[in-house]
């Protein structure tokens, strides 16, 4: 397993679980961001789809999908919540799973899931990884998940697309840039 190896714009090393938040991003672009609360020790992840033809129902079907997951894994889950909102011409689904049972394949499936559903356009950025370049970061994603189920991070942190870039924010919102 390769390290992990993300540094700081201005010198120094990120700490591996702020790496987590940056890796899903890199991985996932459907992803529209992703946030660590410290408070639930959970990722809140957030998609945008576009508003057209929503269903009401979609985060409970996301949410009893995921159920269906930690049944079949045996792993009861301490927190999943799923919730959709319209905003003007968009709709944001958000996913919000505790870390202790959360795995690299629920990171896939939840994914998967978002982007299968035939009633939803997805608003994603494009990108062109390598094979080996999305199964390193599926690496990175399951190493750090399994640190991060044994420890917390002492802040909250948020992780978001910007020009093709990706930008990490600590709980007070100061810019970290990668």
């Amino acid at each position: 397993m390769k390290s992990v190896n993300f540094q700081y714009k201005e010198g120094g090393q990120v700490p591996d679980e702020v790496g987590l938040l940056i890796s899903i991003l890199v991985r996932y672009p459907e992803v529209c961001s992703v946030r660590y609360l410290r408070e639930q020790h959970a990722l809140k992840f957030q998609f945008l789809l576009f508003a057209s033809g929503q269903d009401g129902h979609f985060p409970d079907k996301i949410r009893d999908a995921i159920d269906v997951f930690h049944q079949l894994e045996s792993r009861p889950m301490k927190l999943c919540k799923t919730e959709g909102k319209k905003e003007e011409d968009f709709y944001r689904l958000t996913i919000t799973r505790d870390v202790e049972s959360m795995n690299q394949a629920e990171v896939g499936l939840i994914v998967d899931l978002v982007k299968g559903s035939s009633t939803q356009e997805l608003v994603y950025d494009e990108m062109d990884l390598m094979e080996d370049e999305l199964e390193f970061q599926e690496e990175i994603i399951e190493q750090i998940l399994e640190q991060l189920q044994e420890s917390e991070l002492d802040k909250n942190f948020v992780a978001v697309r910007e020009d093709g870039r990706v930008l990490v924010y600590k709980e007070n919102f100061r810019q970290v840039e990668f």
